[in-house]
């Protein structure tokens, strides 16, 4: 029990100071940050810390695409948008309800796009299990080891299947652009990359993410397969999520950063 008590909070002291330093560096370096952000860093560590990753490879004044999939109520959208002002954002949902929250979220800035489908590698309809709260919402089912999980879904919709490269053009690519891709499909990001193969190839970063176990039903985990696609796109993986590591040494689920290779100097600077 106490040495339980005393993981749980070294952790918690080891992400907060680490989420400090790249502050403190990101300021050197002239990047404008959202006000009040040490508070933030302390209350919720876990939220800001991949807003945090990017500083140092995209600087805030950066005019910046963000393609946000599985956008939900549009939170996460909202959030970066206080790092990245000059921003574009292109956000996509299929839950009728969450569509309808992101878009009155935004319903009086015109720098958000938002588009009612889902992303897969196919054209079609198809039934998705909606959960309770939607943040679980999956096409997938969770594995026997997890089955309890299930239980969160509460009903099955029929939603819109779509190709991200099928909205290639309605992204504002440039060198004077950067993108930043966000992929948090409950297991289904490996057929979001598939399906758009053309736009990662655009990203500068994606967020992504990936199951490291047996998470979900008739599935590999989806972080080897990932990583195999993308670095065919000159996307890496250098830095994962502490969502799961309270748990123990193995990995569970996390998001993962994804960089083109012309960032790696960046991480020496």
């Amino acid at each position: 029990m106490i040495s339980s008590f005393i993981h749980h909070y070294a952790s918690a002291i080891q992400l907060r100071t680490s989420l400090y330093m790249e502050v403190l560096r990101a300021k050197r370096f002239g990047n404008k940050l959202p006000v009040g952000i040490n508070r933030k860093i302390m209350k919720e560590p876990q939220t800001h810390e991949e807003f945090i990753w990017l500083l140092r490879f995209i600087p805030t004044n950066a005019d910046v695409n963000i393609i946000d999939i599985g956008g939900n109520s549009g939170y996460w959208a909202e959030e970066i948008m206080s790092y990245y002002v000059s921003s574009k954002v292109y956000g996509f949902e299929p839950v009728q309800e969450m569509y309808d929250q992101y878009k009155a979220r935004f319903q009086f800035r015109n720098n958000v796009n938002i588009y009612n489908s889902a992303l897969g590698d196919t054209v079609e309809e198809k039934l998705i299990n909606v959960a309770r709260t939607y943040h679980l919402t999956s096409f997938k089912t969770y594995s026997n080891d997890l089955e309890e999980k299930n239980e969160n879904f509460t009903r099955q919709i029929s939603v819109s299947i779509d190709k991200l490269d099928s909205y290639f053009s309605e992204f504002e690519f440039s060198d004077a652009r950067k993108t930043i891709v966000k992929i948090a499909v409950q297991g289904y990001e490996t057929y979001v990359i598939k399906g758009g193969l053309k736009v990662m190839d655009k990203a500068d970063v994606a967020i992504i993410e990936c199951s490291f176990i047996n998470e979900y039903k008739n599935q590999l985990p989806t972080f080897g397969e990932l990583v195999t696609i993308l670095r065919e796109l000159d996307l890496h993986p250098v830095c994962y999520g502490v969502w799961d590591r309270t748990r123990g040494p193995i990995a569970y689920e996390r998001n993962v950063l994804f960089i083109k290779s012309k960032y790696f100097s960046s991480i020496w600077k």
